[in-house]
Formats: C-alpha cells, sequence, structure tokens
C-alpha cells in the first residue's frame, strides 16, 4: 500500500467507500477531470494528512472524509456548491477549511467533533452565516 495515492488524470468519479479505512494513505492527489467524490470516499483514512481537491468538483458528499483524523487543512475550490452531513466528523486535528463563497449549502453536522477548527470564509457568505450559526470559528478572507 502507498502512503501517497495520485489518482489519474481522465477519472471523473470515485465510487462511495472506495478508499475508506485505509491505513497509510498520508496524501491524496485528485485529478483536474474528478467531478464527483463517492459518499465516505475517504471516510476513516487515520493516516490521511493533506488531499489537493481539484477546481471542477462540485460537491463533498456525505462522509467523504469523516474520522480523517490527520488532516489538518483542506482548501474547497470555487466549483464546489454544498457539503455534505457528517463531511469532516471526527476530524480531531482539522486547524483550517477554506470554504468559498461558491458553497450555498452546509449540513448541521458536517464539522461535528472537529475542536480545532477555524474556517476561512468569504464576508457576508453562506459559510460565515454558516459559522455564526453553529458557533464556529471563523476568520473573513
Amino acid at each position: 500500500m502507498l502512503e501517497e495515492l495520485i489518482v489519474p488524470e481522465g477519472l471523473v468519479s470515485i465510487c462511495n467507500e472506495r478508499y475508506a479505512g485505509n491505513p497509510v494513505i498520508k496524501r491524496v492527489v485528485l485529478p483536474q477531470s474528478l467531478r464527483e467524490l463517492g459518499m465516505a470516499a475517504f471516510a476513516e483514512c487515520k493516516s490521511l494528512e493533506s488531499v489537493e481537491i481539484p477546481m471542477g468538483l462540485l460537491r463533498i458528499r456525505k462522509e467523504t472524509f469523516s474520522g480523517c483524523e490527520s488532516l489538518r487543512s483542506i482548501e474547497i475550490p470555487a466549483s464546489v456548491t454544498s457539503i455534505g452531513e457528517w463531511a469532516f466528523r471526527g476530524c480531531t486535528n482539522l486547524q483550517s477549511v477554506s470554504v468559498p463563497a461558491s458553497v450555498v449549502d452546509i449540513c448541521a453536522e458536517s464539522f461535528l467533533g472537529c475542536p480545532n477548527l477555524t474556517l476561512q470564509v468569504a464576508k457576508d457568505s453562506f459559510a460565515a452565516s454558516y459559522a455564526e450559526t453553529f458557533g464556529l470559528r471563523f476568520d473573513i478572507i
């Protein structure tokens, strides 16, 4: 098993739970061609530290990165419009998620169990309102 996963260009979808529970992946590079990540695609990848999400991905689905305890930061591209239920649940070391103004739907429990998290959000964005509503730390970028 490899610590670095580079998904080949041309792939447009990763199926549900495809890499879930992989104990050794530390870094993931997703291709620019990717449009959809399946539910729980990387859930419980306890060693996962970084993910490069491509422009063109449309949404982060339910439990996509749930339980990725080693994940520290994520930059969500401007093509994403929604973040699903429990997408980052239990990412206990997650410190920063950059949420673009394009995101207009975030489930209430997307960031449940992320005690160190500060969202990076645009002024007057849906993400800023979400953070205020649910008492999450945030910085305006």
